[in-house]
């Protein structure tokens, strides 16, 4: 009888210390300066409208194409953009890399290699980037006997690495933005 009130009186014990560890751990992170990416940035406004703002120039080639309409999507959303405030300016370089070759000297994988240096000016002031960068993106394929799924996975590896770039942009420009505009 007297164990089963000391094991009441233990458990009791540990759920307020539970709790109070709990309280302390709240007002910790309460006290922190963290904010969620997309909700409101310094200025107050909305970081979805402020990612409407940014122009996305033509870029050169079909990747560079899948790039610039991925990052329209992302920052516009399928809808129309907001009046630039922004200018982000984009320069690929795309490389293939053998992997796994055989004895015989042939190649049976490759890496598709898309490397993306990006500059956001502001249109008010263009002179000098806010931000600068490089985006690296990597996309694994495989040769086959067929000519035409060769040329599929290419396109495939293509398209993977654009898409990966352009969330990459995505996220680095939302975050620079939440906290610089």
């Amino acid at each position: 009888m007297k164990m089963g009130k000391f094991y009441h009186a233990v458990t009791g014990l540990k759920n307020v210390a539970v709790t109070a560890a709990m309280l302390l751990l709240l007002s910790t992170l309460a006290a922190c300066s963290f904010k969620p990416l997309y909700g409101t940035t310094e200025s107050n406004q909305q970081l979805e409208a402020v990612l409407a703002g940014i122009e996305i120039p033509e870029i050169p080639g079909r990747v560079g194409q899948r790039v610039r309409n991925e990052l329209i999507f992302a920052f516009y959303g399928g809808g129309h953009p907001g009046a630039p405030q922004y200018k982000l300016v984009l320069a690929l370089t795309e490389s293939v890399t053998s992997q796994l070759v055989e004895r015989d000297g042939d190649s049976r994988g490759q890496f598709y290699e898309l490397t993306t240096r990006f500059k956001l000016y502001s249109i008010s002031n263009g002179k000098e980037p806010m931000i600068e960068g490089v985006s690296h993106a990597k996309a694994a394929f495989r040769d086959d006997e067929s000519v035409y799924s060769n040329v599929r996975a290419r396109i495939n590896a293509e398209d993977r690495a654009a898409k990966t770039t352009a969330e990459d942009l995505k996220t680095r420009l939302a975050a620079f933005l939440s906290a610089n505009s």
